[in-house]
Protein backbone atom coordinates (compact mmCIF):
# COMPACT_ATOMS: atom_id res chain seq x y z
CA UNK A 1 0.00 0.00 0.00
CA UNK A 2 1.20 3.55 -0.95
CA UNK A 3 1.05 6.11 1.95
CA UNK A 4 1.82 9.41 1.43
CA UNK A 5 2.93 11.73 4.50
CA UNK A 6 2.81 15.97 5.14
CA UNK A 7 3.45 16.82 8.39
CA UNK A 8 2.31 20.57 9.17
CA UNK A 9 4.55 21.99 11.66
CA UNK A 10 2.05 24.70 12.32
CA UNK A 11 2.53 27.50 15.32
CA UNK A 12 0.63 26.83 18.36
CA UNK A 13 -2.59 29.37 18.42
CA UNK A 14 -5.57 29.81 20.04
CA UNK A 15 -8.80 28.04 18.55
CA UNK A 16 -10.27 31.19 16.89
CA UNK A 17 -7.02 31.10 14.88
CA UNK A 18 -6.21 27.76 14.31
CA UNK A 19 -10.75 27.27 12.87
CA UNK A 20 -9.18 30.11 9.62
CA UNK A 21 -6.22 27.91 9.95
CA UNK A 22 -7.39 24.23 9.29
CA UNK A 23 -10.39 25.89 7.17
CA UNK A 24 -7.78 27.23 4.67
CA UNK A 25 -5.62 24.30 3.87
CA UNK A 26 -4.94 22.91 0.73
CA UNK A 27 -3.09 19.72 0.42
CA UNK A 28 -3.11 16.60 -2.20
CA UNK A 29 -6.13 14.27 -1.63
CA UNK A 30 -4.05 11.22 -0.93
CA UNK A 31 -2.19 12.93 1.86
CA UNK A 32 -2.08 11.98 5.51
CA UNK A 33 -1.92 14.91 7.37
CA UNK A 34 -0.37 15.52 10.79
CA UNK A 35 -0.38 17.99 13.05
CA UNK A 36 1.95 18.67 16.53
CA UNK A 37 0.96 18.24 19.89
CA UNK A 38 -0.74 20.95 21.71
CA UNK A 39 -0.70 23.03 18.46
CA UNK A 40 -4.42 24.82 19.47
CA UNK A 41 -3.23 26.14 23.23
CA UNK A 42 -7.36 26.77 24.02
CA UNK A 43 -8.59 23.79 26.19
CA UNK A 44 -11.27 21.85 24.06
CA UNK A 45 -14.78 20.62 24.58
CA UNK A 46 -17.13 18.73 22.79
CA UNK A 47 -18.71 22.36 21.06
CA UNK A 48 -15.61 23.63 20.06
CA UNK A 49 -14.29 20.08 18.61
CA UNK A 50 -17.36 20.27 16.21
CA UNK A 51 -16.36 23.74 15.22
CA UNK A 52 -12.81 22.31 14.60
CA UNK A 53 -14.68 19.65 12.49
CA UNK A 54 -16.81 21.86 10.59
CA UNK A 55 -13.65 23.95 10.04
CA UNK A 56 -11.92 20.95 8.02
CA UNK A 57 -12.50 21.14 4.61
CA UNK A 58 -10.49 18.21 3.33
CA UNK A 59 -11.36 14.25 3.74
CA UNK A 60 -7.95 13.27 4.14
CA UNK A 61 -6.78 10.95 7.40
CA UNK A 62 -5.88 13.57 9.52
CA UNK A 63 -4.12 12.99 13.27
CA UNK A 64 -5.56 16.33 14.80
CA UNK A 65 -1.72 16.64 16.79
CA UNK A 66 -3.60 16.80 19.96
CA UNK A 67 -5.58 18.77 21.57
CA UNK A 68 -6.25 19.55 25.49
CA UNK A 69 -9.69 18.15 25.45
CA UNK A 70 -12.37 18.88 28.62
CA UNK A 71 -14.58 16.13 29.14
CA UNK A 72 -15.17 16.57 33.35
CA UNK A 73 -11.24 15.65 33.37
CA UNK A 74 -8.66 17.36 31.01
CA UNK A 75 -7.15 14.94 28.67
CA UNK A 76 -4.02 15.24 26.14
CA UNK A 77 -5.78 13.65 23.21
CA UNK A 78 -5.42 12.98 19.53
CA UNK A 79 -7.86 12.73 17.33
CA UNK A 80 -8.11 10.45 14.17
CA UNK A 81 -10.32 11.87 11.06
CA UNK A 82 -11.03 10.31 7.75
CA UNK A 83 -13.29 11.91 5.46
CA UNK A 84 -14.71 14.66 7.64
CA UNK A 85 -15.30 12.42 10.51
CA UNK A 86 -13.69 11.09 14.10
CA UNK A 87 -12.43 7.66 13.83
CA UNK A 88 -10.99 7.48 17.44
CA UNK A 89 -8.82 8.84 19.56
CA UNK A 90 -5.98 8.29 21.65
CA UNK A 91 -5.20 9.93 24.98
CA UNK A 92 -1.61 10.49 25.73
CA UNK A 93 -0.31 7.89 28.79
CA UNK A 94 2.69 9.26 30.11
CA UNK A 95 2.52 12.67 31.09
CA UNK A 96 5.14 14.54 31.17
CA UNK A 97 6.67 16.93 34.75
CA UNK A 98 3.87 19.53 35.38
CA UNK A 99 1.50 18.07 32.62
CA UNK A 100 0.36 15.84 35.30
CA UNK A 101 -0.79 18.45 37.40
CA UNK A 102 -3.40 19.31 34.82
CA UNK A 103 -4.09 16.08 32.79
CA UNK A 104 -5.78 12.75 33.22
CA UNK A 105 -3.58 10.26 31.96
CA UNK A 106 -5.31 7.69 29.18
CA UNK A 107 -4.71 4.32 30.43
CA UNK A 108 -5.36 2.15 26.59
CA UNK A 109 -2.79 2.09 23.42
CA UNK A 110 -5.63 1.56 20.53
CA UNK A 111 -5.11 0.64 16.74
CA UNK A 112 -7.15 2.33 13.91
CA UNK A 113 -8.48 0.85 10.81
CA UNK A 114 -8.44 3.31 8.15
CA UNK A 115 -9.53 1.82 5.06
CA UNK A 116 -6.44 -1.50 5.62
CA UNK A 117 -4.11 0.85 7.19
CA UNK A 118 -3.42 0.29 10.65
CA UNK A 119 -2.72 2.76 12.51
CA UNK A 120 -0.98 3.44 16.13
CA UNK A 121 -0.93 7.09 17.64
CA UNK A 122 1.77 7.80 20.52
CA UNK A 123 1.16 11.33 21.50
CA UNK A 124 5.21 12.78 22.59
CA UNK A 125 6.14 11.54 25.42
CA UNK A 126 4.74 8.34 24.89
CA UNK A 127 6.66 6.95 22.37
CA UNK A 128 9.37 7.23 24.63
CA UNK A 129 8.68 4.10 26.50
CA UNK A 130 9.34 0.67 24.57
CA UNK A 131 6.51 -1.19 25.97
CA UNK A 132 3.78 1.18 23.89
CA UNK A 133 5.79 0.70 20.36
CA UNK A 134 6.17 -2.79 20.93
CA UNK A 135 2.38 -3.75 21.48
CA UNK A 136 1.58 -2.25 18.62
CA UNK A 137 4.35 -3.92 16.53
CA UNK A 138 2.96 -6.82 18.38
CA UNK A 139 -0.31 -6.15 16.91
CA UNK A 140 0.88 -6.07 13.22
CA UNK A 141 0.16 -2.07 13.46
CA UNK A 142 1.57 -0.28 9.92
CA UNK A 143 2.43 3.13 10.78
CA UNK A 144 2.99 4.97 14.28
CA UNK A 145 2.16 8.78 14.31
CA UNK A 146 3.86 10.79 17.12
CA UNK A 147 2.79 14.76 17.75
CA UNK A 148 5.10 16.13 19.63
CA UNK A 149 6.04 19.14 21.06
CA UNK A 150 9.89 19.03 21.55
CA UNK A 151 11.83 22.02 23.12
CA UNK A 152 14.78 23.06 21.12
CA UNK A 153 17.93 22.06 22.98
CA UNK A 154 16.46 18.12 23.02
CA UNK A 155 16.21 17.33 19.52
CA UNK A 156 19.31 15.39 19.48
CA UNK A 157 17.57 12.87 21.33
CA UNK A 158 13.97 12.96 20.53
CA UNK A 159 15.53 12.06 16.71
CA UNK A 160 17.10 9.28 18.50
CA UNK A 161 14.28 8.02 20.25
CA UNK A 162 12.08 8.02 16.94
CA UNK A 163 15.18 6.32 14.84
CA UNK A 164 15.62 3.74 17.20
CA UNK A 165 12.06 2.88 17.58
CA UNK A 166 11.42 2.82 13.95
CA UNK A 167 14.53 -0.22 13.56
CA UNK A 168 13.97 -1.81 16.61
CA UNK A 169 10.15 -2.63 15.41
CA UNK A 170 10.24 -2.36 12.04
CA UNK A 171 7.74 0.59 11.31
CA UNK A 172 7.68 4.03 10.03
CA UNK A 173 6.92 6.70 12.56
CA UNK A 174 6.44 10.53 11.67
CA UNK A 175 6.81 12.72 14.85
CA UNK A 176 6.27 16.33 14.30
CA UNK A 177 7.01 19.32 16.31
CA UNK A 178 5.83 23.01 16.07
CA UNK A 179 7.46 25.46 14.60
CA UNK A 180 6.76 28.00 17.70
CA UNK A 181 9.92 29.91 19.01
CA UNK A 182 10.76 27.16 22.27
CA UNK A 183 10.21 24.10 19.60
CA UNK A 184 11.67 25.43 16.44
CA UNK A 185 9.87 22.15 13.97
CA UNK A 186 13.03 19.69 13.16
CA UNK A 187 10.37 17.44 12.45
CA UNK A 188 11.35 13.97 11.19
CA UNK A 189 10.23 10.99 9.34
CA UNK A 190 11.78 7.49 9.65
CA UNK A 191 10.48 4.44 7.82
CA UNK A 192 12.48 1.04 7.19
CA UNK A 193 13.35 -0.94 4.55
CA UNK A 194 14.63 -4.04 3.57
CA UNK A 195 17.87 -4.79 1.73
CA UNK A 196 19.50 -7.79 0.85
CA UNK A 197 21.46 -8.98 3.98
CA UNK A 198 19.37 -6.76 6.40
CA UNK A 199 16.90 -3.41 7.25
CA UNK A 200 18.50 -0.23 6.93
CA UNK A 201 16.33 3.22 7.71
CA UNK A 202 15.09 5.98 5.90
CA UNK A 203 15.25 9.37 7.98
CA UNK A 204 13.71 12.56 6.69
CA UNK A 205 14.13 16.02 8.40
CA UNK A 206 12.40 19.08 8.36
CA UNK A 207 13.10 22.68 10.12
CA UNK A 208 10.69 25.04 9.01
CA UNK A 209 8.47 23.98 6.53
CA UNK A 210 6.05 20.86 5.91
CA UNK A 211 7.59 17.59 5.70
CA UNK A 212 6.72 15.50 3.46
CA UNK A 213 7.61 12.22 2.49
CA UNK A 214 5.77 8.71 0.29
CA UNK A 215 6.50 5.24 0.84
CA UNK A 216 5.28 2.03 0.21
CA UNK A 217 4.23 -0.92 3.35
CA UNK A 218 6.31 -3.46 1.11
CA UNK A 219 9.27 -1.58 2.10
CA UNK A 220 9.00 -3.26 5.48
CA UNK A 221 6.28 -5.55 6.15
CA UNK A 222 7.88 -8.23 5.81
CA UNK A 223 10.89 -7.35 7.88
CA UNK A 224 8.55 -6.51 10.42
CA UNK A 225 6.71 -10.30 10.23
CA UNK A 226 10.06 -11.57 10.32
CA UNK A 227 10.71 -9.86 13.57
CA UNK A 228 7.47 -10.65 14.95
CA UNK A 229 8.38 -14.49 14.03
CA UNK A 230 11.60 -14.61 15.68
CA UNK A 231 10.34 -12.67 18.57
CA UNK A 232 7.16 -15.32 19.18
CA UNK A 233 9.74 -18.23 18.62
CA UNK A 234 11.83 -17.33 21.87
CA UNK A 235 9.18 -16.45 23.54
CA UNK A 236 9.30 -18.29 26.86
CA UNK A 237 12.21 -19.98 26.11
CA UNK A 238 14.50 -17.42 27.38
CA UNK A 239 15.10 -16.82 31.13
CA UNK A 240 15.90 -13.22 33.22
CA UNK A 241 17.53 -14.05 36.13
CA UNK A 242 20.05 -12.41 38.29
CA UNK A 243 23.44 -13.48 38.04
CA UNK A 244 25.25 -14.65 41.30
CA UNK A 245 27.99 -13.18 42.79
CA UNK A 246 31.48 -15.20 42.43
CA UNK A 247 33.88 -15.00 45.46
CA UNK A 248 37.29 -14.88 45.34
Amino acid sequence: MDISIRGIQSPRMPLESALEYLSSLKVDNNEILVFPEKFITTKVNEDSLNKILESVKIKNTIILGSISYNEGSLYNRSFLLHNGEIVGCQDKINLYRAESLKYTPGNTIKIFDVEGLRIGILVCYDLDFPDYPRYLFRNHCDIIFNPSLIRKDFHREWHLYVETRSLENRIPIISVNSVSDDFQGDSIIVYPRSEEGGVRTNTITSRSVDIVSSFNTSYYSDAREQRLSEEKLMSGKVVFSEAKNIEH
